[in-house]
């Protein structure tokens, strides 16, 4: 029976809808099933090779004003107070008078325009506005500017949904997250074959965005599990600030073959010097969606707090600084390699030897 070593590598695309098999002797960049407090960019030396990481809260938001004027809205209705008097809302017919409160709506010419749910002012220079299912720019003032419809299909999913790097405004829609340019230009449904489920179809009035420079990229809070999101790698992360432990599924990995299952034989791994310690778990199911799916649920229970003992088939610690051997001797067709720790962590790497074992029936 010849043996197989799987070479085990941090799963560099983030938490992805669509996950890559790693069958034997392969070795490309993949995504995780999930994971919870992780990035790939570790908290202990800044490399690239994974580890812990603590989110940031959402932080307050103060209303919005554009131009001098401040903005309110309410059903399909938006109000530019007059500029410089953000108590004067008072509309006049007087059309020389540039300063005055303004009310619009998000609509073409003879149409009435739908509820209003966010508004983004960007500089002196354009106001992206939204509906649930709309997206409107308006360029220059409310009184003498132009307002036009960017997209028919893609809105904003709550009045705080949403936040500004630069010239790109990032925001959560119902059918993920979308970036585009202050001026209008440039919708983008970011990732859109990897958005993981949680992000999509969410409901979430208190749903806020945050872009955090120093971490380049944007922090999603909803109800439940939050996600930051790199805007330099196209990834996925979600974080849990109630907790500091941290955990991530790699895999998952075809053990067996068409016909046979395959045997753990060891399990050789190896975490920075400096790390807390790590313990690492195998989760097995008959496909490669069943693995999966059985490691997000053990994550989850984790978190929860409840027992996930049923979904484990083999476990053990590794401490910092050395290669670590062990031998599981466990049979499947497909698992994943469930790491998780305490405090601070880096993963350098590990392997899994492997050989047929048994015909699969």
């Amino acid at each position: 029976m010849p043996r197989r070593t799987l070479d085990i590598q941090f799963p560099r695309l983030g938490v992805v809808r669509r996950f890559g098999l790693r069958p034997s002797g392969q070795q490309e960049e993949f995504g995780t099933p999930y994971s919870c407090n992780v990035r790939l960019e570790d908290s202990l030396t800044a490399r690239l090779r994974g580890g812990s990481f603590t989110g940031i809260s959402a932080g307050a938001r103060v209303d919005p004003v554009y131009r001098d004027r401040a903005i309110t809205f309410s059903d399909n209705a938006i109000t530019a107070a007059r500029q410089g008097n953000a108590s004067d809302t008072s509309l006049s017919t007087d059309v020389s008078d540039t300063a005055r409160p303004i009310l619009f709506q998000l609509s073409e010419a003879g149409s009435v325009g739908g509820d209003v749910v966010a508004v983004i002012p960007h500089k002196d220079s354009h106001l992206i506005c939204f509906t649930a299912g709309e997206t409107w720019v308006l360029a220059g003032d409310p009184a003498t500017g132009s307002l036009r419809r960017v997209s028919d299909e893609v809105g904003c999913m709550a009045k705080n949904a949403w936040c500004v790097y630069h010239d790109t405004a990032y925001f959560l829609s119902s059918s993920g997250l979308y970036s585009v340019g202050a001026d209008g230009s440039g919708l983008k449904a970011l990732s859109e074959d990897v958005i993981p489920e949680e992000l999509t179809g969410v409901s979430d009035a208190a749903c806020t965005l945050r872009y955090q420079h120093s971490d380049r990229g944007v922090y999603i809070h909803k109800t439940g599990i939050d996600w930051f999101y790199d805007t330099e790698r196209g990834q996925f992360w979600p974080f849990d600030k109630s907790t500091a432990a941290s955990h991530v599924l790699i895999g998952p990995f075809q053990l067996g073959q068409v016909n046979s299952y395959g045997r753990v034989l060891n399990l050789h791994g190896n975490i920075a010097t400096g790390s807390d310690d790590v313990t690492w778990r195998i989760v097995t199911g008959d496909t490669a969606e069943e693995a999966a799916a059985n490691g997000k649920l053990a994550i989850e229970a984790a978190l929860a707090g409840t027992s996930y003992s049923s979904y484990v088939k083999s476990s053990g610690t590794w401490s910092a600084g050395r290669s670590h051997t062990t031998y599981p001797r466990i049979s499947a067709m497909y698992a994943v390699l469930w790491l998780s720790s305490a405090g601070q962590w880096s993963y350098e790497g590990c392997t899994l030897g492997v050989v047929e074992s048994g015909r699969w029936r």
